[in-house]
């Protein structure tokens, strides 16, 4: 397998090459003095490098191919922005190129000064079949060096998260209130159902929820009616008081529900049913008055727990899952997990998302303390990073594991992350 270009940009940024009698393929002796930095955007690879070529000092870009001939093959040539490429960095050269202006540039190859040791780390990584590049290799980087880099890529989550709120904030001209109450309907649905959760949220704006504050039975009714299961008879007493409510308030406000089909009961335990879902949200709304500001005011830990846990849900849903089915013990208050994963994907992003916004260094590390705070999360993915002892000790780990995996792992992007780095330089 030949390397990707990837590797060669790796090569240069790092100086993982020989740099003694460094020469260009015309014979020019080359002293690097400063590589640049790594552009990620359009434009050469590596801006601001300083090298000596022959005897003159030269300050400008480096573009890196796998093959000189890329360069034509891009149409480089045709473009200006191009033009102050002051060294053409490849790994084979088939052919002299030239700037727009028809002058020649410099072409370091890289062919015979990788050591053969680097390249066979990289390939080993990239060709390896398991759920993650480096699980047979993992145990040899240090566990300071794990931990350290798995931090930056905790921070990487948050902030990957938190900027999904600046799209909701623009769309609800900036109303933070608005967006806290879509996005906790949301992750209310835990994935399965978050989509007629979110449908729910957006059919049934906050402001009007609110004008029914101190009336529970009428939240609940615009609730559960909104989501489409009051459109049909009932033969006990709570859902029949429900739809007689609903039925008033959906010609008042002109509402319209969604489709009661979008909710899903598949392979779900009866404790994660719809239905029990939107009862424990009609709680969190009864019992919370201003919740986005009292998350944002609130710097306990303990007190921004409780206001997810132990939600007194209407006592219908203590025998029963669904409506007008056989009485029967039920659980119905939101578990420790659910009550973590809505602090973990809500609570947490938010005070990070609004730190970020205003500045506040005081509502990011708050954010960063309340997932140190919270037991790492269980699933199938932390099953497997426990198996090769890579154990997570708080919510935080877990979701920067979860990162490692999803956006470097599955990617493969070894030579970007810190773990496949150590790997390639021990």
């Amino acid at each position: 397998m030949a390397v990707p270009e990837d590797f060669l940009h790796y090569l240069w940024k790092f100086r993982l090459f020989e740099q003694r009698d460094l020469r260009t393929t015309s014979g020019e002796p080359i002293e690097i003095l400063k590589v640049g930095i790594h552009n990620s955007h359009a434009g050469p690879d590596f801006e601001g490098a300083t090298i000596r070529i022959g005897g003159t000092l030269w300050v400008g870009n480096v573009e890196i191919h796998l093959r000189s001939s890329d360069w034509s093959r891009h149409n480089h040539q045709s473009d200006m922005a191009y033009d102050n490429v002051i060294l053409h960095v490849v790994g084979k050269h088939d052919q002299d190129i030239v700037r727009s202006d028809q002058t020649m540039i410099p072409v370091l190859c890289l062919e015979h000064l990788t050591p053969k040791q680097i390249t066979n780390k990289y390939l080993t990584l990239i060709e390896c079949l398991d759920w993650i590049p480096c699980s047979r290799q993992i145990a040899e980087v240090d566990v300071f060096h794990i931990r350290n880099w798995l931090y930056r890529v905790g921070i990487e989550r948050l902030e990957k998260k938190s900027a999904t709120i600046s799209y909701l904030l623009s769309e609800l001209n900036g109303s933070w209130d608005d967006a806290f109450y879509i996005f906790l309907a949301i992750n209310f649905g835990f994935k399965v159902n978050a989509i007629p959760f979110e449908m729910l949220a957006r059919s049934l704006p906050r402001r009007l929820v609110s004008r029914y504050k101190d009336r529970p039975l009428q939240i609940e009714a615009l609730i559960f009616g909104q989501a489409g299961f009051l459109n049909q008879p009932y033969q006990d007493e709570y859902p029949r008081l429900l739809t007689k409510e609903y039925s008033f308030l959906k010609k008042k406000h002109s509402l319209r529900s969604i489709d009661n089909y979008l909710w899903k009961y598949l392979r779900m335990r009866p404790a994660n049913f719809p239905t029990i879902r939107l009862a424990q949200f009609a709680s969190l709304i009864i019992r919370s008055n201003h919740l986005f500001s009292n998350v944002i005011a609130e710097t306990d830990i303990a007190a921004l727990i409780k206001m997810f846990d132990h939600l007194p849900v209407n006592k219908y849903w203590e025998s029963h899952y669904r409506f007008d089915t056989d009485p029967v013990r039920c659980t119905c208050r939101l578990g420790k997990q659910s009550v973590n994963s809505i602090l973990i994907n809500t609570v947490a992003v938010f005070l990070m998302a609004y730190g970020r916004q205003v500045c506040s260094h005081e509502h990011v590390n708050r954010s960063i303390i309340l997932l140190e705070n919270l037991e790492p999360e269980t699933n199938s993915l932390i099953s497997r990073f426990k198996e090769i002892n890579i154990r997570p000790e708080n919510a935080f780990f877990s979701q920067s594991l979860i990162e490692l995996k999803k956006a470097y792992c599955d990617q493969k992007k070894c030579l970007s992350c810190g773990i496949g780095m150590k790997l390639l330089n021990i």
